[in-house]
């Protein structure tokens, strides 16, 4: 490894154990690091299951006794007389007189010779006898990390479970600090090389164009490595998603843990950019504009601009080279001239023959087949017929699954659960694969095309992966994990056309109820819920478990999408009319417990969406006291929150969640998060210290969501930065640090996307960075069909970017009946930007007079709006401003009081 980018990469895993937390979460890191080092599992006795300490026991020891480790964050731990290592090796000896092999870990910095010094010393000791003393500190353990255990996945795994930076610097390391690396069937094509060289001595802006599969991406990967000494920075972007020059520019890079700025560091530094795939709205002589004098960009695309370098397909030379890479027969010249005139120098055909004849399929035959093959000038697909079907022996159920789907992707869970661990890898090893997430499989587009030409999906085939898919989804539906969510998600479009033609499987109704949000449900699809609930009331519960689940998944579907496309009132009305499919449910025969349960935790549920509070908290405590559902527990402490008579029950409910997810009790990682997003909204009142300590569980939870496309994961992650914003906004950088780069995938749903949005909304507040906003901005333009929460959030952004007009237009275009209060607010400052002071002040007086009950945190906010609006007509604000600072303690807030004030008393004293 490069010295400069290992001692980066060391630097960080150091700056993260500086920054992990709470004891037992270091505790458990070194207890995992000593294993993967040594290949021992190790009992872990320092730690109660809770994560308390358990005094006297030593933090974990092999179970004969001859390995023991011992772990601290404290600060100077390695410093000065030491006592605590020395207390620690004192300890180690006197309870495990077996040992061989002592690990003592900090996760802080030694000073410059301390840990030779106890070492040297502690070896002359006559009781350490053959004895072996390890000594760690934060660097010690990093170097370990990056130098011996980085390429070992299974390793990094288990850490990156407690240290997340290193999740972040496997993927960092060494694919985007270096060239990415070239096929192992990569063959040099000088010509291109030199073309691509000369071009770029003279022009910032080069690119490359030509058709699917000619090899402009791999030709890309080479030239950046050839150059690779000439520039600071490197890197490589997918220009698929990325449709303008402003948007490219607020790509963010991160390199050695500082995130940097696309167009910044081609503007000041030397940096080399490969753009792959790019969008034909991307215009050469504006990428040009970014540009440094010694920057350079190169683009890749199918849709050529003038005076792009057109790839030329491989010489006769370079293609029979590709054919015979690797394969104990080589072609005989007269199979390679037949391939020659069919498939001309095509790089990706000629590496799916060279693949088929891994196989050991004759090279006569091969040739024989490329005849079936039209040339590639005509338009034809050119991996179709009897070329990709070469491979339909080996490959033909793996790749049936994408037929099957409809769509060049597919859950990687469920695409192991058909095919198999072993066929998984070796699918993987053919080289059809396209980068993407690691919850997701993803086969390059050429190669679909190509797939879709061939006709190996039977109608047996297909009915038999959905039989598939359908146990799939059944095994899941009562897990805690993202499983059932991940399918759902990445399949709703194949699952949704079954249900379209008649394919009403009760698992597949589910996993659509579930996964649909607001206006995207395709509400007609799913049943009455009333009606379905009175077929069900006759039958047994034992029998027709999902099809319950289904009933009241569809009254949750078809109450978001109520909401969302008619506002609370219609959805209230419609609520009120289904209230009878509960008592049809709880008529069933066979009912279990849990059951009962849920179908009247669902049953509260509407109560209190339709205004029946008292009722619904009345049947959440019963639920409670008949079976242990923590669902119905999160709905009492939402209950319960707002009343401060009634927080040390909610608080005690929030205890009974969390120790039941440490216990692995049954929470769902739905119901993790969102007990994190309640806890978070309630951190002025009773939660602060709660999600203060528990808040890596939840936070951890959320950020793994986000990562694999769940689409609560970004819910629950605005929800952190939202409150952190307020709370503690110098930790924000911290999360978006952990925050993976959104791929297609990850932000594939309103949702997601619109979470992301407000995630860099929030980040630019306390950055103080326009091009957070600029993200924002676009993700907001980009969603399908927003809610009101988020047009709201869209107006704001807008306003933040200095476009009061445009948020003017889109606030005033929001009827939102139960959010009407931040409306105004909003509105109210927009108005105020534009000069507009009459309608502001009416604006902004709505909104205090609604900051009343569970609202009434919301006062000082408005009433700050309000003193601006009275300063600049000039009218007196005193009566706001005291009023405001009596409803708060967040310094935040009581600065910009203060800073009024002074303003106050500055024109005061002009005045007089």
């Amino acid at each position: 490894m490069n010295p400069q980018t290992r001692s980066l990469l060391i630097q960080r895993v150091i700056d993260s154990l500086a920054a992990l937390g709470p004891g037992s979460i270091f505790e458990r890191f070194a207890v995992v690091l000593v294993e993967q080092l040594l290949d021992v599992t190790l009992i872990q006795r320092g730690s109660s299951v809770g994560g308390s300490p358990v005094g006297g026991a030593l933090d974990a020891t092999t179970e004969d006794g001859t390995v023991v480790v011992e772990a601290s964050i404290q600060k100077g731990y390695l410093s000065g007389a030491m006592s605590k290592p020395w207390g620690d090796l004192n300890h180690a000896l006197e309870l495990a007189p077996r040992a061989e092999d002592i690990y003592l870990l900090s996760s802080q910095r030694a000073e410059t010779g301390a840990i030779e010094r106890m070492v040297n010393e502690a070896l002359q000791h006559v009781r350490m006898g053959e004895r072996r003393l390890h000594v760690m500190d934060s660097r010690s353990i990093a170097e370990t990390i990056i130098d011996t255990l980085m390429l070992r996945d299974d390793t990094i795994d288990a850490l990156a479970q407690y240290l997340f930076v290193l999740d972040e610097i496997r993927d960092d390391h060494p694919a985007s600090l270096r060239a990415p690396p070239l096929n192992t069937l990569y063959v040099a094509n000088e010509n291109v090389d030199m073309e691509l060289d000369r071009r770029l001595a003279t022009d910032v802006c080069v690119e490359i164009c030509g058709i699917g599969g000619i090899g402009k991406s791999q030709a890309a990967a080479a030239c950046l490595k050839r150059h690779e000494n000439q520039f600071e920075y490197r890197f490589w972007v997918s220009g698929r998603d990325i449709d303008g020059i402003e948007q490219l520019s607020s790509v963010p890079v991160r390199r050695g843990g500082a995130e940097r700025n696309v167009s910044a560091l081609l503007r000041k530094n030397k940096t080399f950019l490969v753009l792959d795939d790019a969008k034909g709205t991307l215009a050469v002589d504006q990428l040009a504009t970014l540009c440094g004098p010694d920057s350079r960009i190169l683009i890749t695309r199918q849709t050529a601009s003038p005076g792009a370098f057109p790839m030329p397909t491989m010489e006769e030379r370079q293609a029979r080279e590709l054919l015979g890479k690797d394969v104990l027969t080589q072609p005989t010249d007269k199979a390679f001239r037949k391939i020659w005139r069919t498939i001309g120098g095509h790089p990706l055909s000629l590496v799916m023959l060279n693949m088929a004849a891994r196989e050991n399929e004759p090279w006569d035959e091969l040739a024989g087949d490329c005849a079936n093959v039209a040339k590639l000038s005509d338009g034809e697909v050119r991996l179709a017929d009897r070329i990709l079907g070469r491979l339909q022996s080996v490959l033909m159920e793996e790749l049936c699954l994408f037929l099957w789907a409809g769509q060049s992707h597919c859950d990687r869970a469920f695409f192991k659960y058909v095919v198999g661990t072993l066929r998984l890898k070796a699918f993987e090893r053919h080289g059809l694969m396209a980068p993407e997430s690691f919850s997701s499989i993803r086969i390059h587009d050429i190669v679909f095309a190509a797939l879709q030409s061939q006709n190996w999906l039977t109608v047996e085939k297909s009915r038999e992966i959905d039989r598939r898919l359908e146990n799939f989804i059944l095994r899941h539906i009562r897990d805690d994990g993202h499983g059932l969510q991940m399918i759902a998600s990445q399949l709703r479009t194949k699952i949704a056309k079954n249900v379209e033609r008649g394919d009403r499987r009760p698992a597949f109704l589910y996993a659509l109820a579930m996964i649909w949000v607001g206006s995207a449900a395709q509400i007609d699809m799913l049943p009455d819920p009333v009606d379905e609930a009175k077929r069900l009331g006759s039958l047994s519960a034992v029998d027709h478990e999902v099809e319950i689940l289904v009933v009241l998944e569809t009254i949750e579907a078809k109450n978001r999408y109520l909401r969302q496309r008619f506002g609370s009132r219609s959805a209230k009305e419609w609520a009120s009319n289904i209230l009878p499919a509960y008592d049809h449910l709880a008529g069933m025969s066979d009912l279990s417990p849990r059951q009962r349960a849920e179908i009247k935790h669902h049953l509260a549920k509407t109560l209190r969406f339709v205004g029946r509070s008292d009722k619904a908290k009345q049947i959440f405590e019963e639920i409670v006291a008949e079976y242990p559902l923590n669902d119905a527990k999160l709905q009492l402490i939402r209950s319960l929150g707002p009343t401060a008579l009634d927080h040390n029950k909610a608080r005690a409910y929030a205890m009974d969640i969390i120790a039941a997810k440490q216990d692995d009790g049954g929470v769902s990682s739905s119901l993790l998060m969102a007990l994190g997003d309640t806890l978070n909204g309630a951190r002025q009142t009773w939660a602060g210290d709660l999600i203060d300590k528990h808040e890596e569980l939840f936070l951890s939870e959320a950020l793994y969501a986000a990562s694999i496309g769940v689409p609560q994961g970004y819910h629950s992650v605005a929800s952190f930065v939202r409150a952190l914003v307020w709370h503690a906004p110098e930790r924000v950088g911290t999360v978006l640090k952990r925050l993976p780069a959104p791929t297609p995938l990850m932000l594939d749903d309103d949702q997601s996307r619109g979470n992301y949005a407000e995630i860099m909304f929030h980040a630019a507040s306390v950055e103080q960075e326009q091009s957070r906003l600029a993200s924002a901005l676009e993700a907001y333009e980009a969603l399908k069909a927003p809610d009101s929460y988020q047009r709201r959030k869209w107006g704001e952004t807008l306003f933040k970017l200095g476009r009061y007009i445009e948020a003017e237009t889109v606030l005033e275009k929001i009827n939102d009946e139960s959010g009407y209060i931040w409306l105004t607010h909003n509105l109210s400052q927009v108005k105020l930007a534009l000069g507009k002071l009459e309608p502001a002040l009416d604006l902004i007086k709505q909104s205090v007079a609604g900051a009343v009950g569970t609202n009434l945190k919301y006062r000082s906010s408005f009433l700050l709006q309000s003193a601006k609006v009275k300063i600049a007509l000039n009218d007196d604000p005193t009566t706001d401003i005291a009023e405001g600072c009596s409803y708060t303690k967040n310094p935040k807030l009581l600065k910009q009081f203060e800073l009024l004030l002074t303003e106050l008393g500055n024109v005061d004293g002009r005045d007089g």
